[in-house]
Formats: C-alpha cells, sequence, structure tokens
C-alpha cells in the first residue's frame, strides 16, 4: 500500500513539474514571475505538498530562485546564466560526437535532415526551440555515453529557454541552418574532427550572438 501511495505521489510531481518546466521553456512564465503555491495547487487539484516539491526540483535544476519570506519566482536570463550553459555544452559536446559520428547511419541522416526541414518550415519561434533540441538528439543520441547525454539533454533544455528568449528580442524572422547542414556534409565525408570543429564555431557564435542582445530586466 506504501509503494502504490509513493507512486501516485512521484506522478503527481512529476506531472506539474513537467508542466511547469514547459511554461518556463515557452516563455509563457516570465522571468522574476512568482509562482504561488496556492494557486498552482488549486489549478492541479491537489495539496501545496506535491507543488512545494515541484518548486524545489525547478529551483534545484535553475529554473526558479527562492527569495526568502516572499516565495519561488522564475530565475531572470542573465549573461552569466548564458555563458554557463554554453561553457558547458561546448565542454560536452565535442566529446559526445567524437563517440557517436562513426555510429551513425543512413537513418541517422534522414532523421537529422528532416529535423531540418521542420525548423525551415516552422513560423513560430516558440517552436524552433524545441526542433533544434530534435536535431540535437539526433546527432547525439548514437554516443555510447549515456550519462554524459543525459547531461547534454538537461543543458538543452536550458538551452531552448535562452533561444526563445533571444528569438523574442531579435528581429530576424528565419533561423540559419546552414551549419547544421555542413556538420552533416562533412560527417558523410567521414571528416569527423572538421565537422565537430564546425560545430563548436557554431555554438561560440551564437554565443556571441547572445551576449551583443540585450536581456531586459522584467
Amino acid at each position: 500500500m506504501k509503494i502504490k501511495i509513493k507512486i501516485k505521489k512521484d506522478t503527481t510531481v512529476s506531472k506539474i513539474t513537467e508542466h511547469l518546466r514547459k511554461e518556463i521553456m515557452y516563455g509563457n512564465l516570465k522571468p522574476l514571475e512568482h509562482l504561488k503555491e496556492n494557486h498552482i495547487a488549486k489549478i492541479f487539484g491537489v495539496s501545496r505538498v506535491p507543488v512545494r516539491e515541484s518548486l524545489r526540483i525547478l529551483h534545484s535544476e535553475g529554473y526558479l530562485q527562492m527569495i526568502p519570506n516572499r516565495g519561488s519566482f522564475v530565475k531572470k536570463i542573465s549573461m552569466e546564466y548564458i555563458m554557463e550553459i554554453t561553457k558547458m555544452y561546448v565542454f560536452i559536446a565535442p566529446e559526445l560526437l567524437r563517440d557517436a559520428i562513426p555510429r551513425y547511419k543512413k537513418s541517422t541522416y534522414k532523421k537529422a535532415y528532416t529535423a531540418i526541414e521542420k525548423v525551415e518550415r516552422c513560423k513560430d519561434f516558440n517552436k524552433v526551440g524545441y526542433l533544434l533540441w530534435d536535431f540535437a538528439k539526433v546527432i547525439y543520441a548514437p554516443s555510447k555515453y549515456k550519462f554524459m547525454y543525459f547531461i547534454m539533454d538537461e543543458i538543452y533544455k536550458h538551452n531552448i529557454r535562452i533561444l526563445n528568449e533571444i528569438f523574442e528580442l531579435s528581429q530576424h524572422k528565419n533561423y540559419d541552418l546552414s551549419p547544421h547542414k555542413r556538420f552533416l556534409e562533412l560527417c558523410q565525408e567521414n571528416r569527423n574532427e572538421e565537422a565537430i570543429k564546425e560545430w563548436e564555431n557554431y555554438v561560440n557564435k551564437l554565443a556571441s550572438a547572445m551576449v551583443k542582445i540585450k536581456i531586459p530586466s522584467k
């Protein structure tokens, strides 16, 4: 009986956590927005206990900040936040790719190009970050370094939030996918180290572009 109760509780916490995480990533919950336990509990029809646990998880993941005597607030995107995520990405990505690329199959390239086509057709910038995540999962997934892949997956969730914020602030109406296509071309030509370098350059240029865009205080 105790096990059943625990499973039910964990399922509720997971559901609330996933919902709030996506709302933050999509930008529906804005930086410094107050997440009130009572309000969230009422929406999900639960007590404040699972809500409090969900907020604790999101705080540990870096999506929320706790202000004493005030509560939980969506963490503001700062330059320090952007650079930390970028440094982690640049550090892990080459090792994952170095192991993954030799394992690519025809189906891998097919999935990758399909992901690119979806981005090119997408007119909603709130969805572009998720579609780019789909591409990233395709190129990293063949690696046998599953824990490293898990970490990269977590990093990309934060990256989606940053990308959505950048898209909202920028005036660009499309996303440059030439680095993605060049990366795949080099992989298909068995020029693996050049492909990895191309991807590193892309990430670094993206980071530079992020720094140039002023993130307003909200």
